[in-house]
């Protein structure tokens, strides 16, 4: 059994976590952290029993922080973004951590770890794994990073009556307020109508939604909002929910006390509390 926890704790060393994009799936182990860019250093892993080779380490039962063995490629650390992240499934003690990174270049290896056996038999159900794993961290990799967007002032709003917006867009008047105060994105199909009927240039109209406050962009990527994303994504697509879901905070009112990511956080949980009711 697992001991899952809450999709809302912050990403910390020694992690055990699920890691996922498209089709690929697998446990990672939290190595380092660069915060500002939202991309973590990990470990491949597996707790899958039988599913080793020569670099791998092992966490055996009794030292494990399972039920189960952890196998670990401590030799194998990629960087990946945040978007990737699942939930937490258990954390492993940073000495622990530390005797795993070091347990292929020493002769020793500290109790309740051992080293992986040979390569397993060609077309076995275990290479098989292993080449599934491998694949998995490349598609991981690959996955979107974060890109601040930001302008050096703020977009220039589209002084047009509400009526015109509604009318071309058939949309609701908040709606229209929102798009005249560049807090709300536009497909490019509803950017192409309204710059005929105002007979300006599409990228005039795109040009008139202001990015999202750079901190907001930030807490966006956050593993704690993930589950959220994926339930909002239409046809698996995260990062258009994501853009959905940040522009609708971003529309609330200020109404919340702190600052910075912790205002945000608080403008996401109100946005998200309505998905509820």
């Amino acid at each position: 059994m697992l001991r899952s926890a809450e999709p809302t704790d912050a990403v910390v060393v020694g992690q055990l976590r699920h890691a996922y994009w498209g089709d690929a799936s697998l446990v990672v182990v939290i190595d380092a952290i660069d915060d500002a860019a939202a991309v973590v250093s990990v470990l491949p892993a597996t707790l899958e029993s039988g599913v080793e080779n020569s670099t791998a380490v092992i966490i055996e039962d009794d030292a494990s922080p399972l039920h189960g063995p952890v196998v670990v490629w401590p030799d194998s650390q990629a960087l990946i973004p945040f978007v990737t992240l699942g939930a937490t499934i258990a954390t492993i003690p940073k000495p622990q951590l530390r005797a795993i990174k070091s347990a292929t270049s020493n002769d020793a290896i500290a109790d309740g770890l051992r080293r992986g056996h040979a390569e397993p038999a060609l077309e076995s159900g275990a290479a098989l794994a292993l080449a599934d794993l491998f694949d998995a961290i490349d598609v991981l990799q690959s996955a979107p990073r974060l890109q601040l967007a930001t302008s050096d002032g703020a977009a220039v709003q589209l002084q047009v009556p509400l009526p015109i917006i509604m009318s071309a867009l058939q949309t609701s008047q908040p709606r229209a307020m929102a798009i005249r105060m560049g807090k709300e994105p536009l497909t490019v199909e509803e950017a192409g109508r309204l710059a005929s009927v105002l007979e300006v240039p599409v990228s005039r109209i795109l040009g008139a939604v202001a990015p999202l406050p750079v901190d907001l962009q930030r807490e966006l990527q956050e593993p704690r909002w993930r589950s959220h994303i994926r339930n909002r994504a239409i046809d698996g697509d995260e990062d258009g929910a994501r853009t959905r879901l940040g522009y609708e905070a971003y529309q609330l009112a200020a109404r919340e006390t702190g600052q910075g990511r912790e205002l945000w956080r608080q403008r996401l949980d109100t946005v998200l509390a309505a998905d509820n009711r």
